[in-house]
């Protein structure tokens, strides 16, 4: 069933009633020491925290956009909560590609100046391949929360994907699905399949995008889907059993003028006019349209076989810590998926990492927020539509960007 709505029809709406997330907050700790330089991830997970005896500085790096939309106001509340501990924060962002070779070149030099790393599976996947995180669970798992207290299967299988080497602290159902400029294309001609995607492309070319994978989640959502709409053998096998998505994008490609470089820019490019129809995510959809980067009018469609590929972000710690900065860390991450750190954090998605917390326990502000931007009617039904998968693993993941780089992304227009 197809299901489509234009932003003009769900514009001032009611609000959302979905699963928001969180869990028991973790009460007052600590700070971040002067870091020290161990050469491998079990010497960090073999060391056992120690609480600071004076307020440290934490340098937190975010690779994933996670200081938005209430993350950063998370922190900073926990700094609030806890000045005997933590004396300042220094916040940094980088692009996910460019983490692992940041903390790669701190251990390198003896000094891990980053105290916690934010990311998606791709920030988790390359971090991980280059032995640059420390493995968390089970080997600290006493200074986190229960998990199973606060994971239901669906987070709990997104969990497993980092093995360890970070916590879950967003989770969401995602997408992809279609946005489109109602300006130029009526609900009626929204292609909703791929082969649809495909051949309005041939008869639009430059108008229909996507952001490359490996910088962008909505890029990365849209290539992961594809193979269980195109009937791919293995999808969770780009190397053997996407032998039907990279033939589909290779085709798709000679109609895409280029692949932006993160998700900002196709966003500017379709807020601009210069694209005419997207893949795209929830946070995108409700962000984008609040910023005003996408137009007013901005319609939305369900592809006819959807497939949510569920995506998440998770905090990591650094091989080569201190003592003292795990132990801040560890306070640090379980704060995060506390209840009352979540819902400063439902600024951009309708789900969450904790299954017990509803969008009524987010209180008035997240409330009028989703009433306001979160598509009210629509993405109520569009939950119970279609298929719900778990995306590659981060090692697969990694090997899906390599295959799209040189077989899509470096045909531009091909």
């Amino acid at each position: 069933m197809i299901q489509r709505a234009s932003a003009t029809a769900l514009r001032g709406s009611r609000a959302l009633a979905g699963v928001v997330a969180v869990t028991l907050a973790a009460a007052a700790l600590s700070a971040c020491g002067a870091p020290t330089s161990p050469s491998s991830s079990t010497t960090t997970s073999a060391m056992a925290p120690v609480k600071p005896s004076s307020p440290i500085k934490l340098t937190i790096l975010d690779g994933g956009g996670d200081l938005k939309g209430g993350g950063q106001a998370a922190i900073d509340a926990f700094v609030k909560a806890n000045p005997d501990l933590v004396s300042s924060v220094d916040y940094q962002t980088a692009a996910g590609t460019d983490v692992t070779g940041k903390l790669k070149a701190q251990q390198l030099g003896g000094s891990v100046s980053t105290s916690l790393v934010l990311g998606g599976s791709d920030v988790l996947g390359a971090a991980q391949a280059q032995h640059v995180l420390a493995q968390q669970i089970p080997e600290h798992s006493a200074g986190l929360p229960v998990l199973a207290s606060i994971q239901d299967a669906g987070r709990a299988g997104f969990q497993k994907l980092s093995d360890g080497y970070g916590l879950l602290i967003g989770y969401d159902q995602n997408g992809p699905f279609l946005d489109y400029n109602a300006a130029n294309l009526s609900d009626s001609q929204v292609p909703t399949t791929p082969e649809a995607i495909l051949a309005w492309a041939k008869d639009h070319p430059g108008k229909f995008g996507y952001a490359a994978p490996n910088n962008s989640g909505s890029g990365r959502a849209f290539i992961m889907a594809l193979p269980y709409m195109l009937g791919d053998v293995d999808p969770s096998d780009p190397v053997k059993g996407w032998d039907k998505t990279w033939a589909y994008l290779t085709q798709l490609g000679a109609y895409i003028s280029s692949y932006p470089t993160s998700s900002t820019l196709l966003a500017q490019q379709f807020g601009s006019g210069q694209l005419t129809m997207i893949p795209t995510v929830i946070s995108h959809d409700i962000s984008f349209r609040q910023s005003s980067t996408y137009p007013a009018n901005t319609g939305i469609a369900l592809f006819s076989k959807q497939t949510w590929v569920t995506d998440g972000h998770f905090a990591m710690i650094p091989t080569g810590v201190s003592p003292q900065t795990l132990y801040v860390d560890l306070a640090l991450e379980s704060f995060i998926v506390s209840p009352q750190a979540q819902a400063m954090r439902m600024g951009s998605v309708l789900t969450s990492a904790n299954k017990n917390v509803t969008i009524d326990d987010a209180g008035p502000t997240a409330a009028a927020f989703v009433q306001k931007w979160g598509r009210s009617g629509f993405f109520q039904t569009a939950f119970r539509t279609g298929a719900v998968h778990a995306p590659l693993t981060p090692s697969a993941l990694q090997k899906a960007f390599g295959l799209w780089q040189r077989n899509v992304g470096a045909k531009v227009g091909g």
